[in-house]
């Protein structure tokens, strides 16, 4: 089964925790993407997305799985996760 984990530091990250989504950090982030695990969304701050090299944001625009989801400051406030997620898929898998 695909899992949904979010990475970031712990002011991002401690709302998904709670719900129990699981949470890493930044530097991880190349071994998520990486073929052959189980995760299939991952959820990435605009910030922490911003700080990183154009190779692996180039990468991320290629992948197919897992999809990467950047939210923002705003995305966060306005509870838009649920619509980037079906932006990302295609998709409402909550129906």
């Amino acid at each position: 089964m695909n899992k949904i984990v979010v990475v970031g530091n712990e002011e991002f990250t401690l709302g998904f925790e709670l719900i129990g989504i699981e949470s890493y950090e930044l530097i991880e982030l190349e071994k998520l993407i990486s073929k052959g695990n189980e995760i299939g969304i991952v959820i990435i701050n605009q910030n922490d997305f911003d700080t990183l090299s154009i190779k692996l944001k180039n990468d991320i625009s290629k992948l197919l799985k897992p999809i990467v989801v950047i939210l923002s400051a705003d995305d966060v406030k306005g509870n838009t996760l649920k619509e980037k997620i079906i932006k990302a898929l295609g998709v409402d898998l909550m129906k």
